[in-house]
């Protein structure tokens, strides 16, 4: 069986067997220099406190007491499922995101990232125009005279300032309009969206749940909507 492991994990173990080393090999030149009562006192209080660090480090590592005593890998299970990823679950999920960026490609239906802020933007907009156009709709309906009309386009004559505020909000410059749907897409994509590439967003550890699993930390789930 094939495994991948993280590489802070693995870092950290290196580093822990490197301090275990130190300390075994520090301990092995204090008693080689040992001459006196005074010596092996010193030593023996040295070797107790590097057995406590021993003890911690161990203790981190998680390894099941069971395993000292009997050595049987199954009571390694637990371990595994925390540190190891099957070489295949990596494959699979690699595979995933190369279809899906296929797919995207074929159908011309990239994928986007876009933050949190500028979604919540746009939704607020597209609420405002309903509200706008059910507000407008009544008004038109309630026309019943051709002076109530003259009124009614005399106070749609101007330039609605909300929808100008919408129009900087969306990335539009001051004296831009929009007049086609190409228009507004191009400048919406341009200025509130990132192109999504799976392999990008897999050595970010964007979106990437076993990551999460592993450490812990699910803060980076809240960074994108």
């Amino acid at each position: 069986m094939k495994y991948v492991i993280d590489s802070k994990t693995y870092e950290n173990h290196i580093n822990d067997e490197v301090h275990l080393y130190g300390l075994l090999h520090q301990l092995a030149f204090l008693a080689g220099k040992a001459k006196d009562e005074k010596d092996l006192e010193n030593l023996a209080e040295t070797a107790k406190r590097y057995g406590e660090i021993a003890e911690e480090k161990f203790a981190a590592w998680r390894i099941p007491g069971r395993y000292l005593v009997f050595g049987d890998r199954k009571d390694l299970a637990e371990l595994k499922a925390a540190e190891l990823t099957p070489l295949t679950a990596v494959l699979k999920e690699h595979d995933a995101k190369i279809r899906e960026k296929q797919r995207a490609a074929t159908a011309d239906d990239p994928a986007y990232i876009i933050s949190g802020s500028a979604f919540r933007m746009l939704v607020g907009d597209l609420f405002d125009l309903l509200a706008q156009y059910s507000f407008l709709r009544n008004r038109v309906v309630e026309v019943k005279t051709e002076k109530r009309l003259a009124r009614l386009q005399k106070n749609l004559s101007g330039e609605n300032p909300s929808i100008r505020r919408m129009y900087r909000r969306w990335g539009f410059a001051e004296d831009q309009v929009v007049t086609c749907y190409d228009i507004l897409e191009t400048t919406l994509r341009r200025a509130h969206l990132t192109p999504y590439d799976p392999e990008e967003a897999a050595e970010d550890g964007i979106g990437c749940g076993r990551c999460c699993a592993l450490c812990g930390d699910h803060s980076c789930e809240d960074d994108y909507d």
